[in-house]
């Protein structure tokens, strides 16, 4: 039942309300971070327009007396509309349609705006992973431009730290994920010894790392977490690595694994047994010793649209 009087509504102060709310609604859109953003459009989109109604028109204080009348009335069948409430429904049920017809041409409009995505990469990213998803991924997305900036494992990391709103694809060791700053997994990868054919330890169906403690370290320079790991490890097994050489090149360490100077931790998709005749690749008893590749970014809300976009497709599309 209603029991509030109800007066004479006019349309000039439905709309009055309703733009005062409106633009109430605006202020605060503007303030919102991405994801509150996305839940407020949601729920501005998909709702029932009774819902919508009750979001609208009884959120205090715009309701408190300005209408003049009751729009909703409580049953044993629960929350129902007023004739009054009817009544406005029907008002602004094409308002709304012409709202959803407006808000898709405008994201449709934005969304197809010329664009560039920057993204830092550290390097053989693209060996571990399929480089044909960059192009893929801009066939998809025709109006995104991708910038990528191929640096060190270290300046990489510096790189997003320097911008808020700054994004990475890095390979991260198992052991420091999370240490720094915040990442997103999109593949895990085991690390195996690459060893001469030669060696003892290619013999073996697995190595446990202890083992390489009389072994000579062909390693990556200071600049990748590819050390970091190494004397992780090595620390775990109680021994000091003999580094022979240190070099950027991955490529150049696996050849001289090839030509007998020493051991290197790698990833399967390094191995070449084509270019590498000499070369035996040798996984580890420990499961935990592997390297994944990761976005990393200060605060993903800061993130742009096109990062979002370009995040989701790579983790999507790598197998």
């Amino acid at each position: 039942m209603c029991f509030t009087k109800v007066k004479r509504v006019t349309h000039y102060k439905i709309r009055s309300i309703f733009l005062l709310y409106f633009t109430k609604t605006l202020r605060i859109f503007s303030n919102l971070n991405t994801h509150e953003k996305a839940v407020l459009t949601y729920i501005l989109t998909f709702i029932e327009p009774v819902l919508m109604l009750v979001l609208i028109l009884t959120l205090p204080p715009l309701l408190g007396g300005q209408m003049g009348c009751q729009l909703f009335q409580r049953t044993v069948k629960g929350i129902s509309l007023t004739k009054e409430g009817m009544y406005l429904l029907n008002k602004f049920s094409p308002l709304m349609t012409q709202y959803h017809h407006v808000l898709d041409e405008v994201t449709e409009h934005f969304e197809s705006q010329p664009m560039k995505l920057q993204f830092c990469c550290a390097p053989l990213i693209f060996r571990c992973i399929d480089p044909e998803l960059l192009f893929d991924f801009q066939e998809k997305y025709k109006n995104i431009t991708l910038e990528m900036l191929e640096l060190s494992d270290v300046n990489c990391d510096k790189y997003v730290e320097e911008n808020v709103t700054r994004l990475g694809l890095l390979a991260i060791p198992e052991n420091r994920h999370g240490e720094k700053i915040p990442y997103t997994l999109v593949k895990t990868f085991p690390l195996y010894l690459f060893v001469h054919k030669d060696n003892p330890l290619a013999k073996k169906q697995s190595v446990n790392f202890s083992e390489l403690k009389n072994e000579n370290f062909l390693m990556l320079d200071k600049k990748s977490y590819y050390k970091n790991l190494v004397w992780h490890y090595a620390k775990k097994y109680h021994f000091e690595p003999k580094v022979a050489f240190e070099s950027s090149d991955a490529n150049q360490l696996i050849s001289l694994v090839n030509k007998g100077r020493g051991v290197a931790l790698s990833l399967e998709p390094m191995y070449d047994q084509g270019v590498y005749g000499n070369l035996v690749m040798i996984p580890f008893d420990d499961k935990d010793i592997t390297w994944s590749i990761a976005f990393i970014y200060q605060d993903y809300e800061r993130l742009s649209n096109a990062a979002h976009k370009f995040m989701s497709f790579i983790i999507e599309n790598v197998r």
